[in-house]
């Protein structure tokens, strides 16, 4: 079993504690729409409208655990937890290698108190993914933006089902907006409002890790950062927007000062170069992303 970390504490304006963020998750009954934020601010699911707000305006880490086997994503996790992220992240290449019924279960024992997100990389089956997640105590299900309205719409109801169903887990939905394939970024930022409107709860920006080898300057010249600001500027007084996509330190601050406040940490673990460091000694993980998540913060 996990041993349990000190939390993060509210010391540092726009900073939430992980224990604080799952608490707020554990009361909320429903999720939003853009057209449902005002409704829902005024009282109709208080409980939610205070999870949304903060992911939108607290900083929140999560970490891809993007690797083969599920004992090297038990140990990653567990040190990228030490390192103080706030959402773990049951990578694709773990589901597809491992089996979502293997692998989902396996994370809720060992780290009961996580936020664990499936990133399922749906096109297709929506509710049928996003049920499998679900029943083996996930709690986000995170689907591709491409594979449009139906399925977003599928993965939602399930959603929804399963937080009528009285489960204290938390039950959220994001869609992951992947580029350059959905840009440039006033076309991706249209994508991400029909998302919402289709009742996601968070959209992601994500550069493609292919995309990104194939082309280190989508890194260079922050294609990533220009699409982000562009869809936070559309859809983020309404909704969060996460970013992914190999971020370094430096990228991810410039992205905080613009008022962004959800970072996933890829295998670089927050480093300005594309390498993976998933085998790295535990210890190593926890303080490079200790160091990450000390940098972000710390915008202005």
């Amino acid at each position: 079993m996990e041993r349990k970390s000190p939390h993060l504490t509210n010391s540092r304006p726009g900073h939430i504690d992980r224990r604080s963020l799952l608490d707020l998750f554990k009361y909320a009954a429903s999720g939003l729409t853009v057209a449902a934020w005002a409704q829902e601010a005024k009282g109709t699911h208080p409980a939610s409208a205070r999870v949304l707000d903060q992911l939108k305006t607290r900083f929140t880490f999560q970490i891809s655990v993007d690797v083969a086997t599920l004992p090297q994503g038990l140990g990653v996790a567990s040190a990228a937890l030490k390192g103080g992220v706030h959402i773990v992240e049951m990578g694709t290449p773990l589901l597809k290698n491992e089996g979502v019924a293997n692998v989902v279960p396996a994370f809720r024992k060992q780290f009961p108190n996580a936020l664990l997100l499936a990133d399922m990389k749906t096109m297709d089956g929506g509710a049928s993914e996003a049920r499998g997640v679900y029943a083996g105590g996930g709690n986000i299900v995170d689907f591709l933006a491409l594979a449009g309205v139906d399925t977003a719409k599928a993965v939602c109801a399930v959603r929804d089902e399963f937080r009528r169903n009285g489960s204290e887990l938390p039950r959220l939905a994001f869609a992951d907006i992947l580029v350059p394939h959905q840009g440039p970024a006033a076309q991706a930022a249209v994508v991400a409002l029909r998302m919402l409107e289709a009742g996601v709860d968070a959209v992601g920006i994500h550069l493609q890790s292919d995309a990104r080898r194939a082309s280190p300057k989508l890194i260079e010249n922050d294609y990533l950062g220009e699409t982000a600001r562009a869809i936070f500027e559309r859809v983020g007084k309404s909704a969060p927007v996460q970013v992914v996509g190999g971020l370094h330190g430096a990228q991810a601050k410039r992205l905080a000062a613009a008022g962004l406040r959800a970072f996933v940490i890829s295998g670089n673990l927050g480093q300005p170069d594309t390498v993976t460091r998933y085998n790295l000694p535990p210890d190593q993980i926890e303080r490079l992303i200790a160091g990450f998540i000390a940098e972000v913060s710390s915008a202005k």
